[in-house]
């Protein structure tokens, strides 16, 4: 079984949905404090290679795979963090600070099951949030 953190990365749908969804909520300012909260990121790229590489491993049966990105977990201001500095004025209505409260506890998460035994190899949580950004653009998402 395949279990994928927060899913982000270039979409084929025709309307925000989804991940999207928050995406649009930090550029377009209904997000005006972030969420305190740490999470893993894995590019929609990577879940349906690693999809393809269970089914072709018959070892993989039964089995459970946590898939995100490496390197530790992002928050909420860390992804708003990111898009003011790839996306400048677009990101001007993302939040700059976390809603009030205790800090959270790091998230210890790992993907070492999936990269062993699938060659699960994910982008970076950057390169996921930019691209997801980069598609919604494209797609003419974000206005």
């Amino acid at each position: 079984m395949l279990n994928p953190t927060w899913i982000a990365g270039p979409t084929l749908t025709a309307d925000p949905r989804s991940s999207l969804q928050a995406f649009s909520a930090m550029l377009g300012g209904q997000m005006p404090l972030a969420p305190r909260q740490r999470f893993g990121v894995v590019d929609v790229r990577d879940v349906a290679s690693a999809h393809l590489a269970a089914m072709a491993t018959p070892d993989a049966a039964g089995k459970r795979y946590l898939l995100l990105a490496d390197g530790p977990t992002i928050s909420w201001l860390g992804v708003a963090n990111l898009l003011h500095e790839h996306f400048g004025e677009l990101a001007a209505k993302a939040p700059t600070e976390e809603v009030p409260g205790d800090e959270v506890t790091p998230l210890v998460i790992h993907n070492e099951r999936a990269k062993a035994e699938l060659r699960f190899a994910p982008r970076s949580a950057e390169t996921a949030i930019i691209d997801t950004v980069e598609s919604m653009r494209e797609r003419g998402f974000l206005g």
